[in-house]
């Protein structure tokens, strides 16, 4: 019995075990062929996503062929600088070419400013320094020249911008504009240069009010000779007989033609260039807005009071007058005491 006991239980567990077979085989059977079903269904994927990476590809090549072509095309539009050719100065452009002559104007103007400043600075150290001014006074003659100078720089710029805009408004095709501004720039500078001192300054009204602020104060009440008695004669100068390089000869009057008196807050007319104390020229047009013949002996020309502008030059160099007579006056009566 225990023996049979024990044969039947392995009996019963190899059934079982087959059983157990049977029941995993159908299973394994199963998966085997999900799996090639999925395979089969991922197949389509495979082959749409193969086909998209082909179509991205074609794509790609396709792209970088155009990029190529564009870069092709590009460099045909691209100008060749070195061999492309100036173009006509279009008359568009003359609106650009005169606001450049109107900033030479600008800064030319700025530099006329120092001018009186350095008469006033010469007049002065000629006032105290006396026999010693000389040197200082040479120093200052020479860097009026040089400002000068400079100024006739500025001048010629804007005359060649202004030929220039001339020629291109009466239809001159200028295709090297850059070039001939160069060059006429450098031809006006060049005959600037060749000119003498007394065809650079004796015609200039700064160098002449600046000997004048010098003279005046050796010689009050004196019009100063001509400037080219300043200026020494060179080579490819005229004769000092020529009446178009003398100037000078100016007696420049301190006194108010109406009141007789030295000159106070001056106005002086625009007109006629006549000067008059302010108080007293304001009193005359007193009664009457329009114009008034000029109160100076000789002097036929007619203005405003609105013709009339203040002289903050004229009313410094009144000043300067009196302190001179002032210092000769005292001079005089230093030379009575000790006599």
């Amino acid at each position: 019995m225990p023996v049979a006991t024990s044969t039947a239980r392995r009996r019963k567990t190899a059934r079982q075990a087959s059983s157990d077979i049977e029941e995993d085989q159908p299973t394994q059977r199963g998966n085997a062929r999900d799996e090639v079903d999925e395979d089969e269904d991922d197949a389509p994927q495979r082959k749409v996503k193969k086909e998209k990476l082909a179509v991205k590809k074609e794509k790609g090549i396709s792209k970088a062929k155009e990029d190529l072509d564009e870069d092709e095309d590009d460099e045909d539009d691209r100008i060749d600088i070195a061999n492309f050719a100036d173009q006509p100065l279009p008359k568009s452009d003359c609106n650009k070419l005169t606001g450049y002559t109107k900033d030479w104007s600008s800064i030319e103007d700025i530099m006329h400013q120092p001018s009186p400043i350095i008469g006033r600075v010469a007049a002065s150290i000629a006032e105290v320094a006396g026999e010693e001014a000389q040197e200082p006074l040479s120093e200052l003659d020479r860097v009026m020249k040089s400002l000068l100078d400079v100024q006739a720089v500025m001048a010629g710029h804007n005359k060649v911008l202004s030929d220039m805009i001339q020629s291109v408004a009466l239809g001159k095709n200028i295709t090297d504009a850059k070039d001939l501004y160069l060059s006429l720039v450098d031809e006006m500078n060049a005959e600037y240069d060749s000119k003498t001192t007394r065809q650079k300054y004796a015609k200039n009204d700064q160098y002449v009010a600046f000997k004048e602020a010098i003279y005046e104060v050796d010689h009050p009440g004196n019009a100063m000779p001509p400037i080219t008695d300043f200026i020494p004669r060179e080579a490819n100068d005229e004769s000092d007989d020529d009446d178009d390089v003398v100037m000078g000869g100016v007696t420049q009057e301190y006194k108010c033609p109406l009141m007789m008196t030295l000159l106070k807050d001056p106005l002086t007319s625009t007109v006629c260039q006549h000067s008059f104390s302010g108080d007293a020229i304001r009193e005359m047009f007193k009664k009457t807005r329009g114009a008034l013949k000029c109160p100076a002996a000789g002097c036929s020309k007619s203005f405003t009071l609105g013709d009339c502008k203040p002289n903050p030059e004229l009313a410094r160099k009144v000043k300067a007058y009196e302190r001179r007579q002032a210092r000769a006056q005292e001079d005089s009566d230093a030379e009575e005491v000790i006599d």
